[in-house]
């Protein structure tokens, strides 16, 4: 049984029913070839999606959703904005997506995903967990290059500090902790 044919098969059905439970106005979501997770509004996409360096990609947004690195409730708009920042090439903005604790620099992920052909990346549908004060939020992803590179699957998890008595703005934002992927 070829498994990328029933995972396929599989989350389009959930995209299809996540899609006709509506959506926030306000989400500004793009089109499968032009986002990295999202579908149809803002359902997670289900197959990785074009994501050409620059703004050559068709149907690329110019601008990114800056006001994803102030979100408190959705960690799906925070993993659009870091995808649609590393497809637009814009390491500083993809950068700014991490938690200072992950040290990410723009120049470490230039490296990861820079390149004549920019990544696919298709972000699932992942789940949120409570543990010690924060909030986890855990996503499949996978990693197609278009130059030969050998796809990646794994994980990526984002935190964000609970809403506990004195906690900042800043920590009650969502952002990325770590990813883990291994190529296949």
């Amino acid at each position: 049984m070829d498994y990328r044919a029933v995972l396929t098969a599989a989350t389009s059905c959930c995209a299809l029913f996540l899609a006709s439970c509506g959506s926030e106005p306000d989400a500004a979501p793009d089109s499968v070839e032009a986002t990295a997770t999202v579908a149809a509004e803002d359902t997670p996409a289900i197959e990785p999606s074009d994501m050409a360096s620059g703004a050559a990609a068709g149907g690329v947004a110019a601008a990114l959703d800056v006001e994803a690195l102030k979100e408190h409730r959705d960690p799906e708009r925070l993993l659009r904005y870091y995808t649609n920042a590393i497809r637009l090439g814009d390491w500083q903005a993809a950068a700014r997506a991490w938690s200072l604790d992950a040290q990410m620099t723009p120049e470490r992920l230039e490296a990861e995903f820079g390149g004549d052909a920019g990544p696919k990346i298709a972000v699932g549908k992942g789940d949120t967990e409570g543990a010690a004060g924060s909030l986890y939020y855990e996503a499949p992803v996978v990693i197609d290059f278009a130059d030969g590179r050998e796809s990646r699957r794994g994980t990526i998890v984002l935190r964000r500090v609970n809403d506990v008595p004195g906690a900042t703005e800043e920590q009650l934002d969502w952002r990325i902790e770590r990813s883990s992927t291994l190529p296949q």
